[in-house]
């Protein structure tokens, strides 16, 4: 029942606190961070409406930062889950954007998810879920999934670090 109470609200962007109390639980690694999956480099630092000028359909969630790297470069890697409600299949790509929509961090998706399943009957895949990389250390952001042949996003959440 919990499950269920926790993902019932997991289309809604969610604003994380990060302050100090959460942030003792997040772990850091000394080590850069890792690299943006490779079909990611030709988006970083453009418009996210450049790139994808189309709406997909999907349900997810941006959940939480999973690891802050000290660098260099610094940055965080963050998870979450993702369904792309018209191909019925998870969203393969996730692009994360700044305030301003500029593309600034990208990951893929493949973990797995039993969780999601449990409580979403259309979903019908246990790898949902996602990581994605940025090297954004603070201030807002927002996670989108890549659908429609690589032509839309639909929004999966908002994290503040």
């Amino acid at each position: 029942m919990l499950s269920l109470v926790v993902l019932a609200a997991c289309d809604q962007p969610k604003v994380r606190d990060q302050g100090p109390t959460a942030t003792a639980s997040v772990p850091v690694a000394a080590e850069p961070l890792p690299a943006a999956p490779e079909w990611a480099g030709a988006y970083m630092g453009k418009g996210l409406r450049d790139v994808f000028p189309e709406t997909g359909e999907c349900v997810g969630n941006t959940d939480t930062v999973k690891t802050r790297y000290a660098g260099p470069p610094a940055g965080v890697a963050i998870i979450g889950w993702g369904w792309n409600v018209t191909e019925k299949v998870p969203v393969a790509r996730i692009v994360v954007v700044d305030k301003e929509f500029t593309i600034i961090g990208a990951g893929e998706t493949g973990l797995e998810r039993p969780d999601v399943q449990k409580v979403r009957s259309d979903v019908t895949s246990s790898t949902t879920g996602w990581r994605a990389v940025t090297t954004a250390t603070s201030g807002g952001l927002d996670a989108y999934g890549v659908t429609n042949g690589g032509k839309g996003v639909c929004k999966l959440g908002h994290l503040d670090l």
